[in-house]
């Protein structure tokens, strides 16, 4: 579903927020000001998909075809 919005020019960017292992994904639209998407997973479609490192996220932003990413960290 997410790369189906990417091909749509629903989704812009991401932003990959987290740390020590527990690492999200939120969708931005540069085109719209309604609320950003956050990526999760067909099992547990209603909780974020986690990532355990910044790796992880940024492949599977490649999988999916983004190719702007904006990563923050906290400690």
């Amino acid at each position: 579903m997410a790369k189906d919005k990417v091909r749509k020019g629903s989704v812009d960017s991401a932003r990959i927020r987290g740390s020590k292992g527990r690492y999200t994904i939120s969708f931005t639209n540069s085109h719209s000001d309604d609320q950003s998407l956050t990526l999760s997973s067909s099992r547990q479609p209603y909780e974020p998909r986690v990532f355990k490192s910044v790796d992880g996220a940024i492949a599977e932003l490649q999988r999916i075809g983004l190719t702007e990413v904006f990563v923050t960290t906290t400690v």
